[in-house]
């Protein structure tokens, strides 16, 4: 099943929703296209982000991972896939605000591509199903995973750093840990639902 969803905001034909959570920013002059198609026991997601705002943007892209009790380096092939209410998953590359009881010895950093005022980015992800959960944080502050799941979102994170680097995001700084900052920097954009 293919899923192409449609939005009409200032005369431009959008695929996918763009959502703006209580307390995100909102990002004017950023499009997201997205669809989702089931083939060969996996969701295969294809997303686009337009950057026509008058300032740099900076698309989440890679998510890190676990191994053997050790986080590793953030990759463009892994997602985070948590709840979303009711019997909906969410399929994301996005930053979280920190649990207010969470510390961590080494914090975990996503990835971003920066996209300057007139650039896009085009991706292409695989994931397996039946989903497999995949949270930032294993407590009740980022919703666990539905049994059964009868549909799914795909997210993406686009943050606007002016607030947090005035001066511009030094060159060596390519992603950020999960905080309530990088959450205030960001607005997610998703694709409706598909159902599974």
């Amino acid at each position: 099943m293919l899923l192409a969803s449609l939005l009409t905001a200032g005369g431009l034909v959008m695929s996918g929703c763009a959502k703006v959570p209580e307390g995100e920013r909102e990002i004017e002059g950023v499009r997201f296209e997205s669809e989702i198609a089931q083939t060969g026991g996996a969701l295969e997601v294809s997303y686009r982000v337009v950057n026509d705002a008058d300032a740099d943007v900076y698309v989440i892209d890679s998510v890190p991972t676990y191994a053997n009790g050790a986080l590793q380096p953030a990759s463009a092939d892994t997602v985070y896939v948590l709840g979303s209410g009711g019997s909906r998953a969410e399929v994301s590359k996005r930053v979280f605000a920190l649990p207010d009881d969470k510390s961590f010895a080494q914090m975990p950093a996503v990835g971003w591509v920066k996209l300057a005022a007139g650039e896009e980015l085009k991706r292409d992800v695989r994931v397996p199903l039946p989903l497999e959960e995949y949270r930032p944080f294993d407590d009740d502050s980022v919703p666990e995973l539905p049994d059964p799941v009868e549909e799914v979102i795909f997210c993406v994170g686009v943050l606007d750093l002016r607030d947090l680097y005035p001066d511009g995001v030094p060159a060596e700084v390519t992603g950020l840990a999960h905080s309530d900052s990088a959450a205030e920097s960001q607005q997610i954009f998703c694709s409706e639902p598909e159902e599974l």
